[in-house]
């Protein structure tokens, strides 16, 4: 197992300069921990993200648990859980502290307009850069193109979708290996 003491400098970072929640800080997770630091690999990775969105609680917390236990154990984790919640908590302090009183702020209004499609934006492109690297079949293309169908145009619930996925995925192999 390795040491190193970066864990929680780098999720800190990524919890500080990203706003939007879990999905928005994808990209800058993956970049830091897969590209920059080598700490796990592309493969890892997915299968972390995997189960960081199947579990319970906030997507970025299991995903920086995850990967801070698989660099270095249980102080790994420890210090990714605390770089990735402290900018949040930190932020929510501020905000519960001053947001009543700037409510009606025009600064804050023009803010939340900007921060909304960026937001957006971030996500399409993790979502397209996720696909792209990882999707290598027709099946897996089926699966997006369906998963995607029912929760946009059917507004399927998000956790009995995944459900299907894990049964059907179940399904299709018990049927390949029999």
């Amino acid at each position: 197992m390795k040491k190193n003491p970066k864990i929680f400098l780098s999720f800190l970072k990524i919890g500080a300069f990203t706003i939007g929640g879990g999905f928005v800080m994808l990209p800058l997770i993956r970049q830091e921990v897969v590209d920059r630091r080598k700490w796990i690999s592309e493969e890892q990775f997915m299968h972390f993200l995997t189960i960081a969105q199947s579990s319970p609680g906030v997507m970025a917390v299991n995903l920086s648990l995850a990967i801070g236990w698989e660099v270095n154990g249980f102080s790994g984790a420890l210090s990714g859980l605390l770089g990735a919640v402290l900018p949040s908590f930190v932020s929510i302090l501020l905000i519960a502290m001053l947001f009543l009183k700037y409510f009606e702020s025009a600064w804050l209004t023009a803010f939340f307009k900007g921060a909304v499609p960026a937001t957006s934006g971030v996500i399409g492109a993790v979502v397209f850069v996720l696909a792209r690297k990882n999707l290598k079949s027709f099946s897996q293309y089926a699966a997006l193109l369906v998963t995607t169908a029912l929760l946009v145009f059917w507004q399927a619930n998000p956790v009995l979708v995944i459900i299907l996925g894990m049964v059907v995925a179940l399904w299709v192999t018990y049927r390949r290996q029999v």
